[in-house]
């Protein structure tokens, strides 16, 4: 078990009592943006950024980069902080630092998180309002 890593029924009653630090990574190629399809919940079935939780005696960008690679195989080229915001889910309560990487390559390894993906070069209608939100703070411009 990786440091930090806190067990299903512990993490349970965390999330019942307080918000969770976590980072999403707005990873660009070529001009164009990665979104994952979500497994797990919150978020089950949207198409989201690669991110996740930090855990104990990571920096926001150990943890960005560590979710990166953990969820696409990918590692940053360019890593820049560009926004926190506070997100809400039923039975889930997020503070996200958001970054956008820049990334080396397209191809991408799936983690069990996910179940597909798919490179946008533009904003879509259909978005979560969340993810939207970090593509509006961040500048990037498809």
């Amino acid at each position: 078990m990786k440091k930090g890593w806190i067990e299903e029924e512990l993490y349970n009653k965390i999330i019942d009592k307080m918000p969770i630090p976590s980072v999403d990574i707005l990873t660009v190629y070529d001009g164009k943006l990665l979104l994952l399809l979500r497994n797990n919940s919150p978020g089950k079935n949207l198409w989201w950024t690669p991110g996740g939780r930090v855990l104990k005696g990571e920096t926001l960008e150990e943890t960005a980069k560590r979710e990166l690679f953990e969820e696409t195989g990918l590692y940053p080229i360019k890593l820049k902080k560009k926004g926190v915001m506070v997100h809400f889910w039923p039975n889930y309560h997020f503070v996200t630092t958001f970054f956008l990487a820049e990334v080396g390559s397209d191809k991408i390894i799936l983690d069990n998180e996910h179940s597909k993906y798919r490179w946008i070069h533009e904003e879509e209608a259909e978005l979560h309002e969340y993810v939207k939100y970090m593509i509006k703070k961040s500048g990037l411009s498809f």
